[in-house]
């Protein structure tokens, strides 16, 4: 399989993208963030698409940013910073605005930005031992860039709890708060992502276009640029203050 990003399309125009980074619990660098971001743009692009399923290798979806990049990029200037988390916003606002169907299958942990991805796509299907977790806080920091997904799928009661404590949710709660769509085993997942393919693949291409423009259009707040680049500047504006710097470094020493 292709690191960190493996990128599949069978006859029926169904994109499989992988994230793949197995022993960084599919957290995403700066490589995984630059290439998820090309690979949305150019299969946007591409007639013969007619669904998305975003994964994660193994037994995770992914475990949000890589904290060693996170490390690197405290040290940097707030303008450095800024264009980093701004990276992150646009990915996930490319991967919200797909004109095709996006389903997350999540086999196992998300974390942070894997929350966002689980959100910013169309349908969640997770496997019965997921977690869900926006552990931001803990390192000094907002999990700003997700929020304008995050939100909306879970409301702002629920963020409010998960998103100061930091506490991890099952995936029995991400179903009842409204975050995943249906549950299955682990050894399910495979198949009951490929039933709700089949269901969409069932579907007309511009008719489900049309509906996914529908609900963003009547989404309030809207999405727009300007709110993209709110969520990255309060993120590089935290990034560097002298508490999640130290955080972030007891965190990281302790694990090595």
């Amino acid at each position: 399989m292709q690191e960190p990003l493996d990128i599949a399309i069978d006859a029926s125009g169904v994109a499989r993208f992988t994230l793949n980074r197995p022993k960084k619990g599919n957290s995403v660098d700066l490589e995984l963030a630059e290439a998820l971001a090309a690979s949305l743009d150019r299969y946007a692009a591409d007639t013969n698409l007619r669904a998305l399923v975003l994964t994660g290798s193994g037994r995770n979806f992914s475990g949000g940013v890589d904290l060693g990049w996170m490390r690197g990029a405290g040290g940097a200037s707030e303008e450095a910073n800024y264009e980093d988390a701004l990276k992150l916003a646009k990915l996930l606002h490319r991967l919200y605005t797909l004109p095709v169907p996006t389903v997350a299958a999540v086999p196992g942990r998300a974390i942070g930005l894997g929350v966002g991805l689980v959100a910013a796509c169309d349908i969640a299907v997770a496997v019965d031992s997921a977690s869900f977790r926006f552990s931001e806080v803990r390192f000094g920091i907002l999990p700003a860039v997700i929020s304008p997904y995050v939100v909306p799928a879970l409301g702002v009661r629920v963020c409010q709890r998960y998103m100061l404590t930091a506490e991890p949710f099952g995936v029995t709660d991400a179903m009842r708060y409204g975050l995943v769509h249906q549950m299955c085993g682990f050894d399910e997942l495979p198949h009951v992502t490929q039933q709700i393919v089949t269901e969409l693949l069932a579907g007309k291409k511009g008719a489900q276009a049309a509906v996914k423009s529908l609900l963003q259009d009547g989404r309030a707040p809207k999405i727009t640029d300007a709110a993209i680049k709110d969520t990255a500047r309060r993120l590089a504006k935290l990034r560097r203050t002298p508490e999640a710097q130290a955080a972030l470094a007891e965190f990281l020493d302790h694990k090595s």
